[in-house]
């Protein structure tokens, strides 16, 4: 199993995959119900210079297949045919600092995994042990969002540079394309006040690059209750987070890199080959629309979120044809990937007020 589609797999889940809130599931806390309070506003404890750190959880059952020559995507091998079923713990910490403007904050949020299990099927064999040192062995994840302090997400020219990090690789940068709400520690809060059983709805467009369709996310929030979490008392939040199709094309990328490298005395027969290959050229990545649900333990005094529990579901389709560097030949690759999982965090600490 290729260490890469491994890797592209847990990415996903570990920044949403598709929109979905960051939250956790295993916890042991104390907890208990408390009469509904008074309305309150909701805001993150956000403050320049400081970094809260999480335990995350991940539980994934993977379901996937291609067919074609992986090479034209950066890779040696891939399977035809793979279901695993993956478990994994991470320190996930959420460094804050200024935004870009007043009211915002740039959380660069580094992932470092560890004590993974997987096991399954690649090809109709069990999944290799060996091969997971060497997943296992991947540099930290890392990825940063520009939110305000209702958790809302704000556009920022600086990261776009990022999305396909920094090198063009086309599978890391599936770990930044889901980059929205569901990049930071919990789903955005209502500009009203609110208190149990009031509901709101947020909507966020994400631009797709290289002319893909803007991502709408929709979440729709609501307190369920209230309770006490290790003596402090919480609003429980329910979220269910709506994510339009994903797609983008980086055919048109390459097709202008060919299109540069073509001599200015070309001949119209050169011309026509040319032509010819980019009109049949493709990289198209979509990712299916979806619907996550979650459950967020906030505290509405410190502004801190104490755990969470989210369930998600996504599909991921690679559509591949490029030319082989060596012949020109056009080769082609398809990949489908169907990713279940259950994802979390425990709140370890951290914050203006640690």
């Amino acid at each position: 199993m290729s260490p890469r589609l491994l890797a592209l797999a847990l990415v996903l889940a570990a920044c949403g995959g598709g929109a979905v809130t960051t939250t956790t599931t295993a916890v042991t806390t104390t907890q208990a119900a408390v009469e509904a309070p008074e309305a309150v506003l909701l805001s993150y404890d956000l403050e320049p210079g400081t970094s809260f750190q999480y335990e995350v959880s991940l539980s994934q059952n993977i379901v996937m297949s291609s067919e074609g020559d992986p090479s034209v995507t950066g890779d040696e091998e891939a399977p035809g045919e793979a279901e695993l079923q993956m478990t994994a713990t991470a320190t996930f910490t959420y460094a804050v600092a200024d935004g870009p403007e007043p009211g915002t904050y740039r959380i660069t949020i580094t992932g470092e995994f560890g004590d993974l299990e997987v096991s399954g099927t690649v090809d109709g064999e069990p999944v290799d042990p060996t091969d997971i040192p060497e997943f296992a062995a991947l540099d930290p994840v890392e990825t940063t969002v520009v939110v305000d302090e209702k958790g809302n997400v704000v556009p920022d020219d600086q990261d776009a540079a990022g999305v396909f990090g920094g090198d063009m690789d086309p599978l890391g940068g599936m770990a930044t394309l889901g980059a929205g709400a569901e990049s930071f520690f919990g789903p955005p809060l209502p500009d009203d006040e609110v208190t149990v059983g009031d509901t709101w709805t947020e909507t966020v467009e994400t631009p797709v690059p290289f002319g893909g369709d803007p991502v709408t996310t929709t979440i729709e929030g609501r307190v369920t209750g209230a309770e006490v979490v290790d003596g402090a008392e919480v609003f429980v939040i329910e979220t269910t987070t709506s994510t339009t199709q994903i797609e983008f094309d980086l055919s048109e990328f390459f097709i202008g890199f060919f299109e540069a490298f073509l001599p200015e005395d070309a001949t119209e027969e050169e011309k026509a080959e040319i032509a010819a290959l980019t009109e049949a050229m493709k990289f198209l990545f979509t990712v299916d629309p979806s619907v996550a649900t979650s459950t967020t333990w906030f505290d509405p005094i410190t502004g801190v979120v104490y755990q969470g529990e989210v369930s998600s579901s996504i599909r991921l389709t690679m559509d591949v044809a490029m030319p082989d560097e060596v012949s020109g030949e056009l080769v082609e690759f398809n990949m489908d990937m169907t990713l279940d999982q259950e994802l979390g965090l425990r709140y370890l600490g951290g914050g203006a007020g640690a």
